[in-house]
């Protein structure tokens, strides 16, 4: 009986591809928070610094990387590692872009470091206590994503309706849609250009009153 349990048991880990059904989900995770902060204090030098002086800001940020490489994370983890890096990678690759005078900037980075913070946090739980500053831009970053997928959603909802009510062409009601919304936008600007003007002539109405 005992032999067939264990059995049983080692074909179930086989099948479900665990490499070690005794590690923590979480090995590892003191060592990610350790590179995050070292990530921290080296992108914030490498964004300080002139495009001139880039290139030892630039190893610093390459070192993190490389450590971060090295880092053994239980399997759990181990698509945040990887996240992590290529995120990293990103990041590095447009500092070099910078360094060289080049526009090509990739901002695809946004994706892979939400995508770490969410692995994370599922694997080892989250720590509100310590939070790095790169946790705080994945926070602000998932929470634009959020409301841009809401924004989406939502329009793509009133083109729907629109056309279910007129019967009209979907890109039809989608050409009439980007317009309204050009008409609306055109006016905030123009609104906003009205009141700082506005503002600017009542200064300089107060400079003069005050000299006479």
């Amino acid at each position: 009986m005992n032999k067939l349990i264990l059995t049983i048991f080692i074909f179930s880990i086989l099948v479900s591809g665990c490499k070690n059904p005794f590690e923590a989900k979480d090995k590892g995770v003191d060592q990610l928070n350790a590179i995050e902060n070292r990530w921290d204090d080296a992108h914030k030098l490498a964004s300080s610094t002139a495009r001139i002086a880039l290139a030892t800001p630039i190893s610093e940020l390459q070192n993190v990387k490389r450590d971060l490489e090295r880092l053994e994370v239980s399997e759990c983890l181990t698509p945040a590692k990887e996240a992590l890096s290529s995120y990293m990678n990103s990041n590095i690759a447009n500092f070099l872009s910078f360094m060289a005078n080049s526009d090509s900037t990739n901002f695809n980075s946004n994706k892979q470091i939400i995508e770490y913070f969410s692995i994370k946090t599922k694997c080892a739980g989250e720590n509100i206590e310590s939070k790095s500053e790169l946790a705080k831009e994945a926070e602000a970053l998932k929470i634009i994503a959020e409301a841009k997928a809401t924004a989406a959603a939502e329009r793509q909802a009133k083109i729907d309706a629109e056309v279910k009510r007129t019967g009209a062409a979907k890109e039809a009601v989608e050409a009439a849609l980007e317009a309204e919304e050009l008409a609306a936008s055109d006016a905030v600007a123009a609104a906003a250009a009205a009141e700082m003007e506005a503002r600017l002539a009542e200064d300089m109405e107060a400079e003069v009153a005050a000299f006479k």
